[in-house]
């Protein structure tokens, strides 16, 4: 008898689906991650008022087949003049860059958490 024979194929197929079920999963992981950055961002922002601190938020969006990025940020916070105070307040103190390094080892956590047994 020639070929290959499968003693395990049961457990292969069932290594398969959960792989692909932790791919599937992809966007939530990144939701969370984006929770994460949000939580050590909010506290930074120093103006409290108008629509700054709301302003910022995360987006993740599909950029390929189980591929997802992961967006934190503000698209400005405009006063009725339109000048963007919500850049100035970026410029100055740099909440949302400085929230986003500060949550990263958890991001770390949250992946490797997420994704053992993938390899």
């Amino acid at each position: 008898m020639s070929g290959i024979q499968f003693v395990n194929l049961g457990e292969v197929l069932a290594g398969v689906e959960a792989r692909k079920k932790k791919l599937e999963d992809l966007p939530k992981l990144a939701a969370q991650m984006g929770v994460l950055a949000l939580n050590e961002i909010h506290p930074l922002t120093n103006k409290k008022t108008g629509n700054w601190d709301s302003s910022i938020h995360a987006e993740v969006s599909e950029v390929g087949t189980y591929k997802y990025e992961l967006w934190v940020g503000s698209r400005g916070a405009f006063s009725g003049s339109g000048y963007n105070y919500g850049k100035r307040q970026e410029d100055l103190y740099h909440p949302i860059q400085i929230g986003c390094m500060r949550a990263e080892p958890g991001m770390k956590d949250l992946w490797f958490s997420s994704m053992s047994g993938m390899i």
